[in-house]
């Protein structure tokens, strides 16, 4: 009983946000990229979007801007939890720049999420753009409601509190990673639980960031890879040709040795298709990901009618991609950044399976 009042509360928490949200048509010019979870702070080593920066901006000033995308920043952009905002917009106005040239286009959405809450009660001064704390994304084939992901939990309003003074006085001296603050056990499933079934019932797309982990039509990505091994090896039966066989056969055992590596470091990736209880698998979740991840950063990007996971890293610190098998990594010129994508569907197939499956 208790459950159920707790899912009814969530459920009205989130159709409140999904009212309230600022609703933009999709048309068939208009692309938008979402990233969250920059975490920006004062440049220290206590900074976790230090290590990711160049690459961000790299990504902004020579991919998205040029190609005309509008930025849509899903939460936790400043982390406001440890540092002050006028020490963050000191330290990053090369960033803040970048986003100016986004804004004074009309290209910028800047949402809310638990380690920025506080960023409307900031001086006027100090707050450069409009905060909103939902976007629904409007197109003939549905809708996508677009928020932070903080908001599928009751109490967070009152552990948000509790986590800002841990974060300072525990995380900060003892130099903790946001990273590591952020991934703490089955959490990031519950949130992610909760967020599917509100979607599946309303037969909407959610997007969201906040657990730092990307998910593509509500799969992770060992599930993504256990269903492209499947799709491969169909593939692989009805092909006749011997030279298209071989690096298909590569494929297999490049994702296949992925996998198992994923399962080595995790044993509780062999049970995530479980995470959601639900009798059919429905594509209405996705997630970001992060812009602090330990070999790059990920993003989702909705362009003519399609919705695409990249993954974005640096040959420096994450050469291994470049080798990767049924990838097709894509460098920005005169740098050692890539743009690779990692999944791309058509948004009509999305909804289509979702109104038949819900």
């Amino acid at each position: 009983m208790l459950e159920k009042a707790k899912i009814k509360a969530i459920y009205t928490q989130l159709d409140q946000l999904y009212e309230s949200s600022v609703k933009e048509e999709l048309k068939k010019n208009k692309k938008f990229v979402v990233f969250s979870d920059l975490h920006m702070g004062d440049g220290s080593a206590r900074d976790d979007f230090r290590q990711n920066a160049q690459l961000f901006r790299s990504a902004l000033e020579e991919y998205y801007f040029p190609n005309s995308f509008s930025l849509i920043l899903n939460g936790d952009i400043e982390e406001l939890q440890r540092f002050s905002l006028r020490a963050i917009h000191k330290r990053w106005k090369e960033i803040y720049d970048v986003f100016d040239r986004f804004h004074e286009k009309g290209m910028l959405f800047k949402l809310i999420g638990n380690h920025d809450i506080t960023l409307p009660f900031e001086s006027e001064h100090d707050i450069k753009y409009p905060v909103l704390h939902s976007l629904t994304l409007q197109s003939k084939a549905g809708e996508m409601l677009i928020f932070h992901g903080h908001q599928a939990s009751i109490l967070y309003k009152n552990l948000n509190k509790l986590l800002g003074y841990t974060l300072k006085y525990l995380a900060n001296p003892l130099r903790i990673k946001n990273y590591t603050v952020s991934h703490s056990s089955r959490k990031q499933y519950k949130i992610e639980q909760r967020v599917y079934h509100y979607s599946s019932f309303r037969k909407r797309v959610s997007i969201i960031g906040h657990t730092h982990r990307p998910l593509f039509e509500s799969l992770s990505k060992a599930e993504r890879l256990k269903y492209k091994v499947e799709e491969l090896c169909r593939i692989y039966m009805l092909t006749e040709n011997d030279s298209v066989k071989k690096p298909i056969k590569k494929q297999i055992k490049s994702h296949k040795k992925e996998l198992r590596k994923l399962v080595a470091k995790d044993k509780k990736v062999l049970f995530e298709s479980q995470i959601y209880n639900s009798v059919l698998h429905i594509p209405c979740l996705f997630n970001s990901g992060c812009v602090i991840g330990k070999r790059g950063m990920t993003c989702l990007e909705i362009d003519k009618n399609e919705i695409a996971l990249v993954h974005w890293f640096d040959k420096k610190t994450s050469k291994k991609y470049l080798d990767k098998h049924g990838y097709n990594p894509h460098q920005i010129e005169n740098t050692d950044y890539f743009r690779m994508v990692l999944n791309r569907e058509q948004l009509r197939y999305v909804f289509s399976r979702i109104n038949l499956l819900a």
